[in-house]
């Protein structure tokens, strides 16, 4: 079995859905750092299955990097976790096809309840995109696994762009590496860090 071959050309579709995503960001990229940026309140993932490991990751990103944020699985926010939202949080939700229902429907409650939400998805004309006040492609036609159907090219793509947007937010707001370290004292980021300041 030629595992490197296999293997090199699941990183050779990544790179090529990356570069994709790349040269697709706009205006639409601004605006939804801007919303995020003027947020009073929590940056809140939402999301289930693949998409919803993805959301996890961001929540922790951002939070590192001084935007306050968690992690909500569409399933359980009817299940009480909406009460974890408020009125000056900002919703972002993950789903690949736009069409995962809890998503969908958790998106129509913040809209009912003036909650603003920002989309993430492969498909701009889902209903995820219709419902989202703004709506980020991820630009993704096809997974890089060898079947097209694992979760790859998609999960990779979603977790580049919300790492794009946690830090030109971050710097834009002048978050330092003293700054981070006030989040993140300890490990070896934080040993590190502590040895910087030492210098």
């Amino acid at each position: 079995m030629d595992y490197l071959k296999s293997g090199k050309k699941v990183l050779q579709n990544e790179i090529k859905a990356l570069q994709a995503l790349d040269h697709s960001l706009s205006d639409k990229f601004n605006a939804a750092a801007e919303v995020i940026s003027n947020t009073e309140g929590k940056v809140i993932f939402l999301g289930l299955g693949k998409s919803g490991h993805v959301a996890k990751k961001c929540a922790a990103t951002f939070s590192s990097l001084g935007i306050p944020s968690f992690f909500i699985h569409a399933s359980e926010a009817f299940h009480g976790d909406f009460g974890m939202m408020a009125k000056n949080d900002l919703i972002v939700a993950f789903s690949f096809s736009g069409k995962t229902e809890d998503v969908v429907n958790g998106v129509k409650y913040c809209n009912q309840n003036n909650i603003p939400t920002i989309g993430i998805s492969g498909d701009s004309n889902s209903l995820l995109a219709k419902k989202s006040r703004i709506h980020l492609d991820i630009c993704v036609n096809d997974e890089a696994d060898h079947l097209n159907l694992a979760p790859t090219s998609s999960t990779t793509n979603m977790m580049a762009l919300c790492d794009a947007l946690a830090s030109s937010i971050s710097e834009q707001k002048g978050f330092s590496r003293s700054d981070f370290h006030t989040f993140h004292p300890d490990g070896s980021l934080g040993n590190q860090l502590e040895d910087d300041k030492r210098k």
